[in-house]
């Protein structure tokens, strides 16, 4: 598990607050579960009006820096205790009431994203953007399920000490499966957007 200050913090060290610390003070690294390697310190948060990165649109999540990127097996906390992860992803064929694959002629990832909330207060996650690429940064149209089998980002909120989870489905050619990126942004004030990447298995 990795640990994230308003963004991120190393696994031995814990920022006191959800904010990330100024820029011209020191910053823990951060070091991935399943290695144990540090990597790059902590940025300060973007500028709140900065220009959206290349392909964003109102409603989908930008560019996510390095730092916060993850593997698809990971888990990312906050220090607030906002956990993030993917709980289960996998190559399908989109059923007759899904809409958005016809690019990719029916072939698309379910993805599963898991919201733990151990912070203080209920955890508004309606406004949770979720998007996704694959290859070298292709963007994956989100799948419209007439049935809601398949959701476009969480409902409601979520109490405190519970979870939320989101079924997601994007158009993604099953000849792009080896790098699939999911990308979740809290889209507040407080916690920074992450990214999942990693290969997706067909079922």
């Amino acid at each position: 598990m990795r640990r994230l200050p308003g963004a991120l913090a190393g696994v031995l060290l814990t920022l006191a607050a959800c904010g990330v610390q100024p820029a011209d003070q020191p910053q823990p690294g951060v070091s991935p579960a399943s290695s144990g390697l540090g990597t790059p310190a902590v940025e300060s948060p973007a500028d709140p009006g900065a220009t959206p990165a290349p392909g964003a649109t109102v409603g989908t999540p930008g560019e996510v820096p390095e730092e916060q990127r993850f593997k698809l097996d990971d888990v990312a906390e906050f220090d607030d205790g906002l956990v993030i992860e993917i709980a289960g992803t996998v190559a399908d064929k989109a059923s007759k009431t899904d809409q958005g694959a016809e690019a990719t002629d029916g072939q698309i990832v379910i993805a599963s994203i898991r919201i733990q909330n151990d912070t203080k207060k209920p955890y508004d996650a309606e406004g949770v953007l979720i998007g996704a690429t694959y290859g070298d940064g292709k963007d994956a149209q989100i799948i419209i399920d007439k049935t809601d089998e398949l959701q476009s980002g969480f409902t409601k909120k979520i109490k405190q000490k519970a979870e939320g989870i989101a079924t997601v489905g994007f158009a993604v050619p099953w000849t792009e499966l080896e790098k699939v990126t999911i990308i979740v942004d809290p889209n507040d004030d407080v916690h920074e957007a992450i990214s999942f990447t990693g290969r997706v298995h067909r079922d």
